[in-house]
């Protein structure tokens, strides 16, 4: 929330600076040779790779695999996507074991305060829902809380490093002003061009050739298997309502809990922030005379929160008249914290000078640190307790069931009745078909698929509050279509296939005609009873009707009025342009878009530079024999998924 105006070790920059150079001077000469290759061996077949003390194993890979393609790496790509998953968990591992080298730390605070943002809905009503639910939850994504949060660390430590690197990037004022222009000059173009979609209207259909191409194309129109099942779900709210949590239990909680309700000095405070960070130095004083103005309006009676919003260039606060919440001593710049830290409630600070710029700072509310009593966290332990309790009982609950289910249907609808769990029948779902009281599930459906009838699932958590067992009911087996079944799909593939044709017949006379010397899109026009559409003036970033965005047309832009550009593959097909005319950008506007281009060009050469970075530590620590790459059970792996 604070990374705007958080402090900077120079040292750290220095260093990141230092290595930057050496990982440049890496990359030219040596193109990071034997990056992957390293050592052959490993007694563990186990290992793939140890950067450091960490090791990176066949069960990481998988699970990887697992979650991003589902387990199903495309015939023939294995040697291509399993050495690269492991490549780059060993960049990801090298880059945080150098974060960690040059001082940066992720305490447990910071790290529970990342996971409740990312994972509000473990946070219902504002309570944690307890570690059970949010193991539960890492688990339905193949991860483990230790996996989890090992991984989340790394990734903040890389985002610091990558952070460093934004701040070491330079753009020269030459460069912002070549891009402004690039992005704001427009073009008014006239385009004509062929695409299936265009000529889609041109396909006649019979019935005859209907039931030709569905014949020729029988195989590929099948009725799926279907599955009746019996559904029993158990729902946390449903099972909650009966749990009670005995006083004692949480006054003990309480007594053993205490370090996690302490609370550190903290204050709660909003600011109005005039940057000055990479502005010239000849407009400071312009900046802070602004700065004080809005000073003097707040004094006044000015509406800190309008005032913000209008003024503030923070971008974490401005849009909340900002507001930037609690802030515990340490999490900003020492000159903002000074302020922060000495203003009673709502008073106004004077105009603070930090390395970002010129804050206007107002405290709401100041807190000292104290052990918070036991009456006010008494509703958060008891929604632990009773949730806690819940899960338990839930899970006792499911099992029962499923145990009753494999003997007699009427003895699991019976404890169902008794615990309040709803049972559905859903009938003839289908691969991928949403489910009652379970919807779209992955999981679900692969505990499913494969089952007999009268064959029962596991326990299945098909959401963080819900478990399911079901049952199957009746199988219809797969079996192939009808024509009338399927007729719209045979209809639109049919349709879909002669326009595609008919578009690059076409467009192949289009291109003929071109290198002939006819480009003018009126005469392609009439020649080939095609629509000719003329466009506002559209800069790169906009869309042309009928090409798409206008990105493509990048020869039209470089080109003169008058002049007709072509072929253009765009949206599937053939099109060509004529430059009616051009507009320059309106340099008037550009003080207003410096800013925004600065920091978006100063991002696109920080993700260089970061990529650039991860391949020299890489490089370096390999050669430190820091890194160990185990090749040949790389190999063993890619075998496993290619056979």
């Amino acid at each position: 929330m604070f990374d705007l105006f958080r402090s900077r070790e120079r040292t750290v920059r220095y260093l990141l600076g230092a290595l930057l150079l050496l990982v440049a001077a890496s990359m030219v000469i040596t193109l990071v040779p034997g990056y992957g290759t390293g050592w052959a061996g490993g007694s563990d077949p186990t290992i793939l790779a140890e950067v450091g003390d960490h090791r990176i194993t066949v069960q990481d890979v998988r699970k990887i695999i697992q979650r991003e393609v589902k387990g199903n790496i495309p015939e023939g790509m294995a040697s291509v996507y399993v050495p690269s998953v492991v490549q780059q968990l060993v960049a990801f591992r090298a880059t945080a074991l150098l974060a960690e080298q040059m001082g940066f730390r992720v305490t447990d605070e910071e790290l529970a305060r990342i996971v409740r943002e990312l994972y509000p809905q473990l946070w219902p009503g504002g309570t944690f829902a307890g570690k059970e639910a949010y193991s539960q939850y890492l688990a339905s994504q193949n991860m483990t809380i230790p996996e989890f949060e090992e991984t989340l660390r790394s990734q903040i430590l890389q985002a610091r490093l990558d952070t460093l690197a934004l701040e070491g990037t330079v753009v020269t004022p030459q460069e912002v002003e070549a891009e402004f222009r690039r992005r704001n000059e427009a073009i008014k173009v006239q385009t004509v061009g062929v695409n299936p979609a265009i000529v889609r209207s041109r396909v006649t259909v019979n019935d005859a050739e209907l039931a030709a191409f569905f014949e020729k194309n029988k195989s590929s129109y099948r009725v799926p298997e279907k599955r009746s099942l019996l559904i029993f779900a158990l729902d946390e709210a449903q099972v909650g309502a009966t749990v009670q949590v005995p006083e004692a239990q949480l006054r003990e909680a309480y007594a053993q809990q205490q370090d996690r309700f302490r609370t550190p000095e903290r204050v709660r405070a909003r600011h109005i922030l005039i940057k000055t960070l990479d502005r010239p130095e000849s407009e400071i004083p312009v900046l802070q005379k602004k700065a004080e103005d809005l000073l003097k309006e707040l004094k006044a009676g000015g509406d800190f929160a309008e005032l913000a919003k209008k003024n503030s260039e923070d971008p974490g606060s401005a849009s909340k008249g900002g507001d930037l919440d609690w802030i515990t001593r340490g999490q900003t710049v020492p000159e903002f914290e000074q302020a922060a830290f000495t203003l009673k409630p709502r008073e106004l600070s004077g105009v603070i000078k930090t390395q970002y710029g010129f804050h206007i700072i107002q405290v709401l509310e100041h807190e000292t640190a104290r052990l918070r009593p036991f009456e006010e966290v008494r509703a958060e332990l008891a929604a632990e307790a009773k949730r806690a309790q819940v899960y338990d009982k839930m899970q006792r609950v499911a099992d029962e069931i499923r145990a009753a289910l494999v003997r007699s249907r009427d003895e699991a609808e019976k404890i169902a009745r008794e615990n309040g769990v709803t049972v559905v029948r859903a009938e003839n779902v289908g691969p991928g078909d949403p489910v009652q009281e379970i919807g779209v599930n992955q999981q679900f459906n692969s505990a499913v698929q494969g089952l007999p009838v009268n064959g029962v699932t596991p326990v299945v958590q098909v959401s963080p509050s819900k478990l399911a067992v079901a049952q199957v009911i009746e199988i219809r087996p797969a079996r192939q279509a009808e024509l009338k079944e399927v007729l719209a799909d045979v209809r639109n593939s049919y349709v879909i296939e002669k326009s595609t044709e008919l578009a690059r017949k076409i467009g192949a006379e289009m291109e003929a005609r071109a290198k002939a010397g006819v480009k003018d899109p009126a005469q392609l026009a009439k020649e080939f009873g095609l629509e000719v559409k003329t466009s506002d003036f559209v800069t790169r970033i906009m869309s042309v009707e009928g090409v798409g965005p206008a990105g493509v047309l990048e020869e039209a832009f470089q080109a003169e009025p008058g002049t007709s550009v072509g072929p253009i593959r765009a949206m599937g097909g053939v099109f060509f342009a004529k430059v009616l005319e051009k507009r320059p950008a309106d340099m008037t506007q550009l003080a207003a878009q410096r800013a925004g281009i600065l920091q978006e060009l100063k991002g696109q050469r920080a993700r260089e530079r970061s990529e650039l970075m991860r391949a020299g530590i890489v490089e370096e620590l390999t050669r430190k024999k820091k890194i160990k790459i185990y090749e040949q059970n790389i190999q063993r792996l890619v075998s496993a998924y290619s056979s």
